[in-house]
């Protein structure tokens, strides 16, 4: 009898030991935490508060699926040797996922084309080509911009445009659309742009001379760039001057309050970033094309509901 029992027993005690040892691994499957992924937001420009929205929109659906966004500024506005010196030093210490503003959309572009990153990446704001680029319509800013010119100032008003920061494929478009013919705002439009000999100096310098020395009745900075460095030059000189332009920095909207600034033109890069992460981290968003929402926003509209979360990042 034992003997015939001895079998049943080692086969149950095999049985059981393989169903603790499924049952052990199953847990350990289930109580391992998955590694956090790794998304680096390589922006230009040093203020990391000028991109606040689009760090925030970044972390909302980063923690979503399970990962953090670090947010690296440059040391300058278009240096794009600096800026791909940084984008290599993320892929080399690990990144997971790049998001990337782009200082200079065809020097940056082109390094990311030729040398074809093992991590995925899109270009949020500021980039190149229109498949791998989170941003509102340039084109269709610069005709709402000029739009808003139109109702708001007279027919035979001269108007400076700021001609700065072309190497941004956005900033050439909207300075494309608002020369072209068929754009009525004013009635006589000029340029404002640096020489070779002006390109190593400050803009903000380069500004208060032309403010000095041509007579305008509205000004024009068709990015974040060019406007911060519009209102230090105006404020330096305290210079009565109508100012319109395309910005979202801190700075814009504090001047657009205090009616310095008449009106911006003003995209959502809250969503930008939010969608920018889950473009990088979701193969299911990879190929997908989003249209990013933007506001023309007046002095006298700065509290409206609608604008609030446009406006101030702390709003959610």
């Amino acid at each position: 009898m034992k003997s015939r029992l001895r079998p049943m027993l080692i086969l149950a005690v095999t049985l059981a030991l393989a169903l603790i040892m499924e049952l052990t691994y199953y847990m350990y499957l289930s109580n391992r935490e998955e590694p956090i992924r790794q998304v680096s937001l390589i922006v230009y420009g040093s203020d990391p508060a000028r991109w606040e929205n689009l760090r925030q929109g970044a972390e909302l659906a980063a923690a979503d699926l399970h990962a953090e966004v670090t947010l690296i500024t440059m040391s300058s506005e278009d240096d794009a040797l600096e800026q791909i010196s940084l984008i290599e030093r993320e892929i080399t210490n690990g990144a997971d996922a790049l998001l990337i503003a782009a200082c200079d959309s065809e020097a940056v572009g082109s390094y990311m084309q030729h040398e074809t990153p093992k991590i995925p990446y899109v270009f949020v704001e500021s980039g190149t080509g229109d498949e791998n680029l989170l941003a509102a319509s340039d084109e269709q800013m610069a005709a709402s911009l000029a739009q808003t010119i139109d109702e708001n100032e007279k027919d035979w008003i001269k108007v400076a445009l700021i001609a700065d920061h072309l190497e941004r494929e956005g900033v050439k478009k909207r300075l494309e659309v608002m020369q072209t013919p068929d754009v009525k705002y004013a009635d006589e439009i000029v340029l404002w742009e640096r020489n070779e000999q002006e390109k190593n100096k400050k803009a903000q310098f380069f500004l208060q001379r032309e403010l000095t020395e041509e007579a305008v009745d509205v000004v024009v900075a068709l990015d974040n760039s060019s406007m911060e460095e519009l209102l230090d030059a105006t404020v330096n000189l305290n210079k009565d001057i109508k100012i319109y332009g395309i910005a979202n920095s801190n700075k814009s909207v504090y001047y657009l309050d205090n009616r310095l600034i008449k009106s911006l033109v003003y995209e959502d890069e809250f969503s930008i970033g939010y969608l920018g992460v889950q473009k990088i981290l979701d193969e299911k968003k990879m190929d997908t094309q989003e249209t990013i929402r933007y506001e023309v926003v007046g002095h006298d509209a700065v509290y409206e509901a609608g604008y609030q979360k446009l406006l101030f990042p702390h709003v959610r």
